[in-house]
């Protein structure tokens, strides 16, 4: 009897011994990328997948916030495949670790694979991996995308980590440039109501003397990795690049501006004269209307900022002045977004999410739409921009005007 009872008991004890470790990876045998960069070969047959991977026993040893020592702290290697599944495997005949993907913060894809080859694979390989980071910045480059990752960039350790960082830095204070992750590209290509978007990310500067560690002990940086244009998708496809002006319009647009510095002619008789308004709140609407021949769009901005620098002899404790230099900013703001709008209906794509916008408000207007080859060419916009500059900062006036006439 006693062994009848003691029986369940080993069942339920059994499962828990079998739980554990099983498929654990030890951390001396991974390789941690944290950045991948994604070219093709001249003939299109094969798949040039490069890897940033970090070496431990470099960042372990440095010291401060900078790469010091005799050691680069990442290293980088390519390895080629007719899939980028086969690319990857035959990474193992590289290196002796196993490649892990939980730190990738930055993949990089070359322009000719977006524009021939799209992005449908890339993505279907990239969200498979249970380790896939889906957070990780999506980045475009009109040169050979593994020569982003042999860039050093200075304070900085891993330069995967040092790329995104200068696109959040970039998306927070300029607001022109979006940090596009893995899983919100991939939602932009698969929505039907809106296109895709992603940064350009280029090397300014001599290349091939930043990639060399004795670039980091120079006060200066012989090139630096900016951003660039904006790449604009029609489904998995790259179709074309819009400038910072129109980037900009699209922030405008898509209600994505937190901050942003508008410069703008202070005086209408020399336009010469430029001063700096910066954004500190912004909010943008979009109100869709059916009409009898298309739909009309309100686009409605409202900003709330500060005046940063002033270089005309303003009394900027008149009302009757502030009100003046608000609608100066107003136009430039009206400039912006219709510059964006002008690109976007010229390359008949939407990477504002007008039509998701149309799609949620007026369902009737969105199916007139959807007839349509050429849907943004049915839609009127009309801006209305309200521009408050709420202080002048620590000076009430400008500089100029503390400064006395010169007298002969």
């Amino acid at each position: 009897m006693g062994r009848i009872r003691l029986f369940p008991i080993i069942m339920l004890i059994f499962p828990l011994l079998l739980v554990g470790c099983w498929d654990s990876n030890e951390l001396n045998s991974l390789s941690f990328v944290s950045a991948t960069a994604i070219d093709r070969d001249e003939d299109r047959k094969q798949w040039i997948i490069s890897f940033q991977v970090v070496i431990p026993q470099a960042i372990a040893t440095q010291t401060g916030g900078g790469v010091g020592g005799s050691q680069s702290p990442v290293t980088i290697f390519s390895t080629r495949g007719r899939t980028i599944r086969e690319a990857m495997q035959n990474a193992s005949l590289e290196t002796s670790r196993t490649l892990f993907f939980g730190h990738n913060s930055v993949m990089i894809m070359n322009e000719s694979v977006a524009r021939s080859d799209g992005v449908k694979q890339i993505l279907d390989f990239f969200l498979r991996p249970i380790e896939s980071r889906e957070t990780m910045s999506v980045l475009l480059t009109k040169e050979k995308a593994s020569d982003l990752l042999e860039v050093f960039i200075p304070l900085e350790k891993i330069n995967g980590n040092a790329i995104q960082r200068v696109i959040e830095q970039s998306h927070d204070n300029l607001s022109q440039v979006q940090n596009i992750s893995l899983i919100d590209f991939a939602t932009m290509v698969a929505n039907p109501f809106t296109d895709a978007k992603v940064p350009e990310v280029r090397i300014s500067g001599d290349k091939q003397a930043q990639s060399s560690l004795d670039a980091l002990k120079s006060s200066r940086s012989e090139a630096v990795i900016k951003l660039g244009d904006l790449g604009v998708f029609r489904r998995d496809k790259l179709i074309g690049w819009m400038n910072r002006r129109e980037s900009r319009g699209v922030a405008w647009l898509s209600n994505d501006v937190k901050r942003m510095i508008i410069v703008f002619p202070c005086d209408e008789k020399n336009p010469a004269q430029l001063s700096s308004y910066r954004v500190i709140r912004a909010s943008t609407r979009l109100e869709p209307k059916l009409k009898a021949d298309g739909i009309t769009l309100n686009v409605r901005v409202k900003t709330e900022g500060v005046i940063d620098e002033m270089s005309c002899p303003k009394k900027l404790r008149d009302p009757e002045v502030i009100k003046r230099l608000e609608r100066v900013i107003e136009d430039e703001i009206k400039e912006e977004i219709q510059a964006a709008w002008s690109k976007m209906r010229e390359m008949n794509v939407d990477v504002a999410g007008i039509r998701n916008a149309i799609h949620r408000k007026q369902p009737a207007a969105w199916e007139r739409l959807s007839q349509s080859k050429r849907p943004l060419e049915q839609i009127d916009i009309r801006l209305h921009i309200n521009t408050s500059i709420e202080n002048t900062n620590m000076l009430y006036q400008p500089f100029s005007n503390m400064l006395e006439p010169n007298k002969k």
